[in-house]
């Protein structure tokens, strides 16, 4: 949550808009006070990146892990009464499936809303279920990757407070770039070198051996930096989506 990636999870938005021919659609994660929107397109009509939980109609789907669907939310007993329903932006159809974790836990919901009454095909529904599905893999596999590189950087912290307690942030930052076969700033390198890890006596500063079984032993080869870093974008297509979805 508190982390904007709309470039990330907006391709959901725009492939839930298109399996189900809605206006609206969004997906966001709730805590027990708010609903964070990772992704949103409300046709202009709303602008925010997060509401409190208790207006949102997503409250309402967390108790289960299939979808809610409500064809017409001004006869839902409970739900004809949120301000989305009686004031503007007078959503009527409302659709939500859940983003549910490995161990059953419902992270959050993909939604999409219409202004007029709605029923949904057998193969939309299944459709979308496989979309969010597939947006909470790509949530959980975010959040591991992000645990995992917190685990590395805290390791290699640990390990230079014990072995040089006097080493530089500066000087972490450049080792980290040196690993990634990134520009280095060289003035960084001295004591470094000093301490065997770096060479500078060629034209590009380089790891010594001690200096790679530092890399090694905290997972930071260079092609883990470049797959994140610098790989190139490869663009998909909606039909490659959905057939992987299937």
């Amino acid at each position: 949550m508190d982390v904007h990636q709309e470039d990330r999870y907006g391709l959901y938005v725009d492939l839930a808009k298109l399996i189900t021919d809605c206006p609206v659609a969004y997906t966001g994660l709730l805590d027990e006070d708010r609903q964070f929107f990772l992704a949103k397109d409300f046709g202009g009509l709303i602008d925010a990146d997060e509401v409190p939980r208790h207006l949102t109609l997503c409250q309402y789907a967390l108790g289960t892990t299939q979808p809610l669907i409500v064809p017409d939310l001004r006869e839902h007993p409970k739900l004809k009464n949120n301000p989305l329903v009686t004031d503007s932006p007078h959503w009527v159809f409302w659709g939500a499936y859940p983003l549910v974790s490995n161990d059953g836990l419902v992270l959050g919901t993909l939604c999409t809303v219409d202004y007029k009454p709605r029923v949904m095909a057998p193969t939309q529904v299944q459709r979308m279920q496989s979309l969010a599905n597939n947006l909470t893999l790509v949530i959980s596999l975010q959040m591991e990757e992000r645990d995992a590189i917190t685990e590395r950087m805290s390791r290699l912290a640990k390990y230079f407070h014990h072995a040089h307690p006097d080493v530089h942030p500066g000087e972490m930052a450049s080792f980290l770039d040196l690993c990634a076969g990134q520009p280095v700033d060289t003035g960084q390198l001295q004591r470094l070198a000093e301490w065997g890890i770096v060479t500078l006596d060629g034209k590009q500063p380089d790891l010594t051996a001690k200096g790679r079984e530092i890399q090694s032993q905290h997972g930071l080869h260079a092609s883990t930096f470049r797959r994140h870093l610098i790989a190139p974008k490869k663009a998909i297509e909606i039909e490659d989506l959905f057939a992987m979805m299937e």
